[in-house]
């Protein structure tokens, strides 16, 4: 006869004690969430939970969204603003809400916003934080007003990804908030309703933990990347293309330009290998490269700074503490490295002709006879060049962008 007790202790100990250890490997595994699908096709009566009953608003495709959901734009051109404010749409640490376009298909939302000031083809101001944003395309062109996405103070947690953002009549991105992620997105384009006005690709005016990394910004009116006037606290810049900016004659940003104010420093910034090139060559405004005023703990390594309007980097006094490694800085129109600064700490930088291998075609990694190649000091912060390969793959770091190989 079989003993019941040896037999309840298998069939239900057992499987509790190998979920717990799995609990004590893994972690804590959290839920799977909710899929849904909106298309121009789809009908608001659907489920909105497959792909062949879609709803047919972004409006309805929102309702249901909860911490941990998906929301799959179907391919096409949507005129309808993406309203999160409406349900108070927001996610969780550690259950974002993503939003973004289906695989393999093109998704233009080109919403046109009544007001100047308005709140843009995406609605989320306010509390609303731990969204995702990915692989879809906003086009301003048919914006009557400067308007543009505005990422507030109370915003937190937003993660924008392999999107592309252009020909707003506003800054490409605005954002104030803290735990702000742009990853991979093309911003190009934006430009003011009006001759008279600038606008840049990314506009950051306070915050914390911003995070803007292998991005292509570039022909914006004003300039490409614009940090003011704080408190900013330690934004990460890096491997980013910034390019062809500053086309108004007023505007004093070229390619990237971190300026504290009196409301605040920007505090313990780090720009790594970024690109940044022919900023303001058709403007007679004060492009520069890279330009920093009232700063401190500013770490400038491994950046190509090539012809620029004006300087390639340039340091006022009121910055304290910054360091500048292992960047080429060459080329640019009024000089190529200017600082007032006494607490600058200034070296393996190169300033003469690093013999890239095309810069006509903008190409700028090293011939192997390059005087950068292996010239640079090593920097454990900085483990990988532009295009994410290893440093150094010789004896130490190599100075600018690009790692030879």
């Amino acid at each position: 006869m079989r003993n019941r007790s040896s037999c309840f202790y298998r069939r239900c100990f057992l499987p509790l004690c190998g979920s717990f250890f799995l609990f004590i490997l893994l972690g804590p595994i959290a839920a799977q969430g909710a899929t849904y699908y909106v298309s121009l096709s789809g009908k608001d009566s659907n489920s909105g939970t497959s792909t062949s009953a879609p709803f047919r608003t972004l409006l309805r495709a929102v309702q249901p969204l909860r911490p941990g959901d998906t929301l799959y734009l179907r391919g096409g051109t949507w005129t309808e603003q993406l309203d999160l404010m409406k349900y108070n749409t927001s996610g969780t640490s550690g259950k974002y809400i993503k939003i973004a376009g289906y695989p393999g298909e093109t998704v233009t939302i080109r919403y046109a916003e009544p007001l100047a000031g308005g709140y843009g083809p995406i609605k989320a101001r306010g509390a609303s934080g731990y969204l995702i944003f990915e692989n879809f395309v906003l086009d301003g062109i048919n914006m009557p007003a400067a308007t543009g996405w505005q990422i507030t103070s109370s915003n937190h947690h937003f993660v924008l990804r392999n999107l592309e953002i252009k020909n707003f009549r506003y800054n490409g991105i605005y954002t104030a908030g803290n735990d702000i992620q742009v990853i991979n997105c093309k911003i190009h384009d934006n430009k003011p309703p009006t001759s008279t006005g600038y606008y840049y690709g990314i506009y950051a005016s306070r915050g914390s933990n911003l995070l803007i990394q292998g991005n292509q910004i570039y022909n914006n009116s004003g300039g490409g990347l614009h940090l003011y006037p704080g408190p900013l606290a330690a934004p990460l810049i890096k491997n980013n293309s910034i390019h062809n900016n500053n086309y108004q004659a007023k505007s004093p940003v070229g390619g990237i330009i971190l300026y504290g104010s009196s409301s605040g420093a920007i505090s313990n910034a780090k720009v790594y290998n970024n690109l940044v090139y022919r900023n303001g060559t058709s403007s007679s405004g004060s492009a520069t490269g890279i330009r920093l005023h009232n700063t401190t703990g500013t770490k400038l390594l491994n950046n190509t700074i090539y012809a620029n309007k004006t300087y390639g980097l340039q340091v006022s006094s009121n910055n304290s503490s910054t360091v500048a490694q292992n960047n080429i800085i060459y080329g640019n129109s009024a000089g190529n490295y200017s600082n007032l600064s006494s607490s600058t700490t200034y070296t393996n930088n190169i300033t003469t002709d690093p013999k890239f291998v095309s810069a006509s075609s903008n190409n700028f990694q090293l011939q192997s006879s390059s005087p950068a190649v292996n010239k640079g000091v090593f920097l454990s912060t900085v483990p990988n060049d532009y295009r994410n390969i290893a440093r150094p793959k010789g004896a130490t770091h190599d100075i600018g962008g690009y790692e030879n190989y």
